[in-house]
């Protein structure tokens, strides 16, 4: 790729199955290449580099390579689930899901054929598209991709996973490649072991040999491990070794993180100069560490990384977006590298779905959604990924279809472009660091860290704003002018961790005027003073659950939950909360509980004169999962008890922002809403997953008056319906007392006596308004703001500038705003 212009990304990464070369000629392998390149050009011109990832089979090509490239290899030719004896779902020989050939005819491939596809992908990259591509090759630890004889014919033992002097297994049928097993003697032949494989050879010295050979004999450039591979024996669930949906902790922490660490110490020590990049799990850093104690922080450390594992794919066929939010979130707070990726599903092709022309149904939301996502870095600044990655660019079929690259690459460029340059509403202060610690304590604390990414990812799923995040080594490391950058936004900060000095540090930010939205249980002596609390025996069990705050409003009013069950074990402990003293005009109790003749503080929000502006506000917060047998998510309460989660949007209404939604009953599910901010304006970001429900909003500023929107704006709230997929641009607040209706239209940037425009924005019907615009800091600066009354010739409305905005009063019928 050539040209002056900085690239906005370090690299992008196509992943492809080999079931396009339908033909192993050369010529149609060429022709092949040049097709997927060309497809995808759009994309690739904005990346410094690039890479291909080659789904090749599940990684036992790599298992049984033994140098000789005249020998086949079984690869991923099927569509459905292959070794379907370890899926419990299929119990018949004519279940339509068991694999089967993708075409009448696939070639059979030999590892030369596949060291011709590797250096054909180089050579047309570098000849006609004047790229430097890259190839890597995968590894996956499951059974479903392709037919494997090493894995469940030859070597079975590699699959079961030994702690604590037995085998742990959550299904008696689908077992995965257990990263710390040991192989049996085999007298076959391999590369790395040509005589056969000792009697009792770690795995990881054993894959770790045969990459070593592999890698650079076919040309690949990296590995990459596949869905939780050498990280968790139980990726898919979140569930784990340490955790089985009832009882928490099972495990020893030291005995099964050194397990995770011996495979990659080995591997390391046998493949050292092959860059490994993951896909991770389903789950957060926190969910991880709870249910499989994975030593993330020290795979860090030992520079086996160079990127943390992107956003899991996993929301295009749950919709479970806020737990690809939040586990996105905890992965990039601290980094390894410079930089992190974000990955893309629009094809699948090993099973029948294609998220981009089914699941997604077209929509982009998963693009916007995890693009409005922004790590803060020691300077103050926000970090957007440098890597993206696209999953995959063929179907089941071995189709390269130019409608999905023709459709979806105007979206990455157009969520690139509007990327975020300052922290959104709410900034998530990630203990990364502190988790690790607390895994490892004598005294445990599983359920905390349990608590502490599941209720985020509650939170979001119920409409929470939260798309910033800021690590503690980086917070905590931060000068005074860096910490200054996060003024304008609140951090969101789990207290389970917070203690002592660190404790004292957030409790001071609050006291020298800034923000902070603490949640779950309070126990330090800082913070209970701060929030004027004190400690109670603790409750669990069943309370009546009262929200004096807003709440979201429904139809159905009689289906609203009132009462709350709680889990101590997964909750952070039981309720202990109670506000010391009398009235305080200071301090607003939002929720409380009650048991019996009992009751807990469960949100409150507090700010003092001589805070300067600074304020906490606190949700106790509590998890409405049921013990549950294993499943993939955790099982959700019956209806009739509440989601504590959503009394984190109430407290928010007292740092300024209201944001409410409106449901047809209490089982509508939420709209996900993100606000990000990008040249001075904010964007509004989400998704719905029932389009029936519509927002209530109102900002520190007013009322939001989104361009391109009408609302009736002076009731306090302005509604919004909005799109099931939507990416808003916002720099008009209005504030009224009268309801008037407004709207805020785009139009042609008109020259005015004073300059060549190069935006006009139009915004109409106001009554006897305060205006709050928020233009391009460049703009403002430069003294090209300007705001007329009907066009761009009409009379000048006088304004005030503070800070990054302006504010103009009394003004009504029409106003034109050009810069």
């Amino acid at each position: 790729m050539t040209g002056k212009r900085e690239k906005q990304l370090k690299r992008a990464t196509l992943e492809m199955s080999l079931k396009p070369f339908k033909s192993l000629e050369q010529t149609a392998v060429d022709e092949v290449c040049a097709e997927a390149l060309r497809q995808w050009k759009p994309l690739l011109d904005i990346a410094e580099s690039a890479s291909m990832l080659l789904w090749i089979s599940d990684g036992s090509e790599i298992l049984t390579w033994n140098g000789r490239e005249t020998d086949s290899f079984e690869w991923a030719k099927y569509i459905g689930f292959a070794n379907e004896e370890y899926f419990s779902h299929i119990q018949d020989r004519d279940n339509p899901r068991i694999a089967r050939l993708y075409t009448a005819n696939p070639p059979d491939m030999t590892y030369g054929d596949l060291k011709r596809i590797v250096a054909s992908f180089k050579r047309i990259a570098d000849e006609r598209f004047g790229i430097r591509l890259e190839v890597g090759a995968t590894f996956d630890a499951g059974p479903e991709f392709a037919y494997s004889d090493f894995k469940y014919k030859a070597h079975p033992e590699i699959n079961r996973a030994e702690l604590g002097g037995r085998y742990v297994a959550l299904k008696a049928d689908y077992t995965v490649v257990c990263t710390w097993s040991k192989l049996k003697q085999d007298c076959s032949s391999y590369a790395a072991y040509p005589d056969g494989i000792p009697e009792g050879t770690p795995f990881g010295e054993f894959f770790g040999k045969q990459c070593a050979s592999f890698l650079p004999a076919l040309g690949f450039d990296y590995i990459w491990f596949s869905n939780g591979f050498a990280l968790s024996y139980f990726p898919w669930t979140y569930l784990g070794a340490n955790y089985d949906g009832t009882n928490i902790p099972l495990a020893d922490h030291a005995e099964l993180s050194a397990n995770v660490l011996s495979f990659w110490d080995l591997f390391k020590r046998e493949c050292p100069d092959y860059r490994v990049e993951i896909r991770g799990t389903n789950f957060g850093t926190g969910m991880d560490l709870a249910k499989d104690c994975i030593p993330m922080l020290q795979l860090y450390e030992k520079n086996y990384l160079e990127y943390p594992a992107p956003n899991s794919p996993w929301g295009a066929l749950n919709f479970d977006f806020g737990l690809e939010m939040t586990g996105y979130m905890s992965r990039i707070a601290e980094l390894p590298g410079e930089t992190f990726p974000y990955r893309f599903y629009p094809n699948d092709p090993w099973f029948w779905q294609n998220p981009w022309f089914d699941l997604y149904d077209r929509e982009a939301h998963d693009i916007y959604c995890p693009l409005s996502v922004a790590r803060v870095n020691e300077s103050g600044e926000t970090e957007s990924p440098g890597v993206i990655e696209i999953l995959t660019i063929d179907t089941e079929k071995g189709e390269l279809v130019e409608e999905g690259p023709a459709e979806i690459v105007p979206h990455i460029r157009r969520a690139l472009k509007d990327r975020p340059d300052e922290p959104g509403l709410l900034t998530w202060l990630y203990p990364f660091r502190e988790l690790h610690h607390a895994a490892a304590s004598p005294n445990d604390r599983s359920g905390m860290i349990f608590f502490h990414d599941w209720f985020v990812r509650n939170a979001i799923n119920e409409g929470l704003p939260l798309n910033t995040v800021v690590g503690t080594d980086v917070f905590f490391s931060m000068k005074e002018e860096a910490v200054g950058k996060l003024r304008d936004t609140i951090l969101f900060v789990a207290t389970g961790w917070l203690e002592g000095e660190q404790a004292e540090a957030v409790a001071n930010y609050v006291r020298r005027g800034g923000q902070v939205l603490l949640y779950g249980a309070v126990r330090d002596a800082n913070l209970l003073e701060l929030l004027r609390l004190q400690s109670a025996p603790p409750l669990e069990g069943e309370f009546e659950y009262r929200l004096s705050g807003r709440a979201d409003g429904l139809e159905q009013e009689d289906t609203r939950a009132s009462k709350l069950r709680h889990y101590g074990l997964i909750g952070d402990g039981g309720l202990s909360e109670r506000l010391a003293g009398g009235a305080d005009a200071h301090t607003a109790l939002v929720c409380e509980v009650r048991q019996g003749e009992e009751d807990r503080a469960f949100a409150l929000s507090r700010s003092l004169p001589e805070w300067n502006g600074g304020r906490a506000g606190w949700v106790r917060g509590s998890l409405p999962f049921e013990p549950s047998g294993i499943t993939h998510l955790p099982v959700r309460q019956a209806a009739e008890w509440s989601d504590a989660s959503i009394a984190v949007r109430s407290v928010l209404e007292h740092f300024g922002y209201t944001i409410m939604q409106s449901k047809y009953d209490q089982s509508s599910a939420s709209a996900l809403l993100f606000v990000k901010r990008h040249d001075n304006a904010f964007f509004f970001v989400g998704c719905k997953k029932d389009t029936s429900v519509s927002f209530r909003l109102r900002f520190p500023d007013g009322e939001p008056v989104i361009t391109g929107q009408t609302a009736v704006i002076g009731h306090g709230c302005a509604a919004y319906a909005l799109d099931r997929t939507f990416h808003e641009e916002c720099r008009v607040f209005a504030e009224q007392i009268g309801p008037s209706q407004v709207s805020c239209r785009e139009m042609s940037a008109m020259p005015t006596r004073r300059k060549q425009s190069v935006r006009q924005l139009a915004v109409s019907g106001l009554a006897d308004a305060v205006l709050t615009v928020y233009p391009p800091l460049a703009a403002l600066e430069a003294d090209l703001v300007e705001l007329r009354a009907e066009h761009t010739d009409g009379e000048p409305i006088p304004f005030e500038r503070k800070g990054n905005k302006i504010v103009a009063r009394s003004v009504s019928g029409s106003v034109s705003i050009t810069w």
